[in-house]
């Protein structure tokens, strides 16, 4: 269930993407090109994590990974902050939003 989450939303990001680039959309385009790399990185990490994790710490050590690329993208966004970069922040801003939903879903279905 929870890979599956996350393959309809790279699916759906992606084809949102493309209708975004053929109406003209490219900076609406990108961002959504953003959503769907997080997205497809946290699918990889789960599935690195299923098949090198044994089943009794998989659960922990996915979210810990989670939190990790929280810590990383929301320092990230303080930098941008710093220094006015108005791109990076929404940037960092829209993966930590993705990756808040994403975390939620995991918990949610317990990565089953």
């Amino acid at each position: 269930m929870f890979i599956e989450y996350l393959e309809s939303k790279i699916s759906e990001n992606s084809l949102e993407a493309e209708n975004l680039e053929k109406n003209y959309r490219h900076d609406d385009a990108v961002f959504v090109k953003i959503k769907s790399n997080v997205y497809d990185v946290c699918k990889t990490v789960f599935g690195v994590f299923k098949k090198t994790k044994p089943q009794d710490d998989l659960y922990n050590e996915y979210i810990n990974k989670l939190d990790e690329f929280e810590k990383i993208w929301s320092s990230s966004a303080e930098n941008a902050k710093k220094f006015g970069d108005s791109k990076k922040i929404a940037a960092e801003e829209a993966k930590l939003f993705v990756l808040a939903e994403i975390k939620k879903k995991f918990i949610e279905t317990r990565g089953e």
